[in-house]
């Protein structure tokens, strides 16, 4: 069924070209009656000679409005609109939508209400509305790449009052092109960071008496949830419309039904809620301050803190103007293990003392009548090392004034904090290691199969076989090193094996030996009734090599490396010591070694990437931060302790593995070695690769093998050839990241055609990570580098 647009009204969609060439025309019309009339009245009173004058001077005026009109209505822009009736009536149905014609230069040449809605002014060109942060390069390549025809897209701010983000989409219609301005949700990230306080986060803050609240950037609280309610005796109430932060944050006021402002002092932490790096909000969370003095007392000029508060968990103490203690609340003496305060000691003992000038310095002011706006951070003189933050206020007593310190413990939160810096800074270096070793990948996969190309048209006693062979060995290292980089970032294909730990370090041992020299002595010490592991063993092999090298690196010139290795279960005090050990049976190994030592400082940072105390030229810093890697991505963890001058022991833990019944059968079967294999073969194979040098060496190789080899440049290109070629494509051979269309989508149009298409991927990324995003499609992957033996196995396999 046919739906009829309502017919556009001329005044909302015409502008000022269309209304000018009417005039024109309408000038032409006149001028040609208003000169014939003339020369006839002149013809009447002075002749032919002065009625030809007049007649010809009218006649020039009125060619002159001709041509005039002429040149505007050929004009494209006007075309486009006297041409597209039907894009014009669209105009005025799509009345909830900001819609723009205008021409390829940026004319605006008709547009709806709703456009007209956003301006105060008649817009004449589009470049009117884009506000001062696009670059007029950006919108030069957007209104190009919009005039060749295709889609394009680009966003930004509409230069008005409101300065409303938007995204503008284009798309040419003959000589015209046509805007949609589509607005941008900018609340949407305060709604997202709402939805992400889960109800088991909304518990656990109400039984710890914590609250959280969410604010846009004005100020006004959206969301509140935790004890808050229960703060105000609301208990189980939203009454977030009622609640504002006052006082730098310091103060939450309620204003009740009854419009009586009632307030609790607060510790919070807030963070910011952004969108596009711009803040729109704010999460934030606290902790009521003000209960703490509820629960202070006078009594015969004492303080006294009731037993409630003495079991709360935030610790209090009321000192002097020294510094003495006058009372403190059990959760001090407890949290503070070590520190064996009393009344009458001084808190000053609890302090570290490189903060205690800061810290005494605040309270003298307190005494000076001044009160502190922020907490003071401080780092606790007990062992193992501490740190909170200490919150300051006053009372009286009998009219002599006291300091009230409120102490919170912050080390679990500093220690998560340096935890998510470290995860993240890992993750972006990772990111760029994997974007590396993509790029170095295809070169090496040029390198390595041309000498092999090379090395079939030299035997072994040709003077140029040895430097081809020198070129592929130099080309295999460098594909290590790539391997190690990514394992770094922990973006290796990983090909686990169920192995004996035993087994593997007993082929390793004659390398280490080698690797640590003569002057300091190997022992490898075997564990009793150790279970299998299911790790890639070349990958185990080279994390054992990065421990044992830094720790030869680590004692001068002889010493002892011993390598143990343990059954341990989940009540080991290594699995206790640590809490993101998950409990469970592991294969600990311990790399031991009598060297310098790490000193305290440098112990957080061994595992950060390029982190090194070696000499320039001497390490690269990727050793540890690959074992890491490595480790991680094997389901295991890795720890190090270490005594300055004593020595250091590294802690690998590998998840104990209980073979299933089909392992265990294949683990009794002897593998024997595959013959020689023919790897000429027939068929006809598409090789899609955008790296030029890895296309030839493929193309080659496959040719010299017998097949039958069509190339392609692109996806797009790739498919056009599977289309047009009249014969039977057995094979595709495709690149996974390509420009525009890449391999996953020239495979999906592919198999519409060719269902049963057998496709190999080719990636400089790690398998995993390919898989992840073709979980559903069948395939066979190839890495890069490969060589021309590798290449043939494969196609060889599949067809046949």
């Amino acid at each position: 069924m046919e739906t009829r647009l309502p017919q556009p009204k001329l005044e909302n969609i015409s502008n000022g070209p269309i209304r000018t060439e009417t005039k024109l025309l309408l000038w032409v019309f006149v001028g040609f009656s208003s000169g014939t009339g003339v020369a006839l009245l002149a013809l009447l009173v002075s002749g032919w000679e002065t009625a030809s004058v007049v007649a010809g001077i009218c006649l020039i005026a009125t060619a002159l409005s001709l041509v005039q009109y002429l040149h505007r209505i050929d004009k494209p822009s006007v075309k486009a609109i006297l041409h597209n009736a039907n894009l014009v009536r669209s105009l005025s149905g799509m009345h909830d939508k900001a819609i723009v014609v205008a021409s390829l230069e940026g004319d605006c040449l008709a547009s709806n209400d709703a456009f007209d809605a956003l301006f105060s002014t008649k817009i004449w060109n589009l470049r009117d509305v884009v506000d001062d942060e696009i670059e007029d390069g950006d919108w030069v390549g957007f209104l190009d790449e919009a005039s060749k025809g295709g889609h394009a897209e680009i966003r930004l701010s509409i230069d008005n009052e409101k300065h409303d983000a938007f995204v503008v989409k284009a798309q040419r219609i003959d000589s015209a092109v046509i805007f949609e301005f589509l607005p941008i949700d900018t609340d949407a990230p305060i709604k997202e960071a709402i939805e992400s306080i889960t109800p088991a986060v909304t518990q656990w803050l109400t039984e710890s008496g914590h609250g959280v609240l969410v604010s846009d950037i004005t100020g006004n609280v959206r969301y509140s949830g935790g004890a808050i309610s229960n703060w105000f005796d609301y208990a189980d109430q939203d009454i977030s419309s009622d609640l504002s932060l006052e006082s730098n944050g310091r103060k939450l006021v309620f204003a009740g039904n009854d419009h009586k402002k009632n307030s609790v002092d607060i510790e919070t932490v807030t963070g910011p809620i952004s969108n596009d790096g711009q803040d729109v909000g704010f999460i934030h969370f606290l902790t009521r301050l003000d209960a703490a003095l509820k629960h202070v007392v006078q009594v015969d000029s004492e303080f006294i803190i009731d037993a409630i508060f003495d079991e709360a968990p935030l610790s209090v103490a009321i000192v002097s103007e020294d510094c003495s203690i006058k009372e403190l609340n059990a959760s001090l003496k407890s949290h503070m293990a070590g520190a064996d305060l009393d009344t009458g000691d001084s808190i000053l003992s609890l302090i570290h003392k490189d903060d205690r000038d800061e810290f005494t310095s605040i309270i003298s002011d307190i005494y000076k009548g001044r009160s502190p706006a922020l907490p003071l951070d401080v780092r606790f003189n007990v062992h193992p090392q501490r740190v909170g933050q200490v919150f300051f206020s006053s009372i009286l007593n009998n009219g002599e004034k006291y300091v009230v310190l409120y102490i919170n413990d912050t080390t679990q939160e500093k220690s998560l904090e340096r935890q998510f810096v470290q995860a993240q800074k890992m993750q972006a270096v990772g990111q760029l290691a994997g974007g590396v070793a993509h790029d170095f990948n295809n070169l090496l996969t040029a390198i390595i199969g041309f000498c092999d190309l090379l090395l079939v048209r030299h035997d072994a006693g040709d003077q140029s076989f040895s430097d081809i062979i020198q070129i592929k060995q130099n080309a295999n290292r460098a594909a290590n090193l790539v391997r190690q980089l990514l394992a770094f970032s922990r973006q290796q294909t990983l090909r686990p094996k169920v192995l004996m730990i035993t087994d593997i370090l007993a082929e390793l041992s004659n390398l280490l030996r080698r690797l640590i020299g003569e002057r300091i002595n190997l022992k490898v010490i075997h564990g009793r009734d150790l279970k299998p592991v299911k790790v890639d063993q070349g990958q185990l092999e080279q994390v054992i090599i990065n421990l044992a090298v830094n720790a030869r690196d680590a004692m001068d010139e002889s010493g002892e490396l011993e390598i143990r290795t343990s059954l341990i279960g989940p009540d080991h005090e290594i699995v206790n010591k640590y809490d993101i050990v998950t409990p469970d049976e592991y294969i600990m190994v311990q790399v031991i070694d009598d060297g310098c030592g790490i000193s305290k400082d440098n112990l957080g940072k061994i595992f950060e990437p390029f982190f090194t105390t070696k000499e320039v030229g001497q390490g690269t810093g990727l050793g540890l931060a690959t074992v890491y890697g490595i480790v991680k991505q094997t389901g295991g963890y890795v720890f190090a302790e270490s005594e300055v001058g004593k020595g250091t022991t590294f802690f690998l833990l590998l998840k104990a593995h209980t073979p299933s019944e089909q392992e265990a059968i294949e683990a009794n079967q002897k593998i024997e070695e595959a013959p020689a294999r023919d790897l000429t073969g027939k068929g006809t194979i598409l090789i899609v690769e955008d790296e030029d040098p890895v296309r030839m060496f493929a193309s080659r190789a496959l040719t010299n093998k017998g097949y039958t080899v069509l190339e392609a440049v692109s996806g797009e290109h790739g498919l056009e050839v599977l289309i047009e070629h009249e014969g039977e494509v057995d094979l595709l051979i495709s690149d996974v990241v390509m420009p525009q269309m890449d391999g996953p989508a020239l495979v999906a149009e592919a198999r519409k055609r060719l269902p049963n298409l057998p496709v190999i991927f080719v990636s400089g990324y790690a398998e995993d990570m390919v898989r992840k995003d073709l979980e559903d499609e069948d395939f066979h992957f190839l890495p890069k580098p490969f060589s021309l033996k590798e290449l043939a196995e494969n196609v060889k396999t599949i067809l046949q």
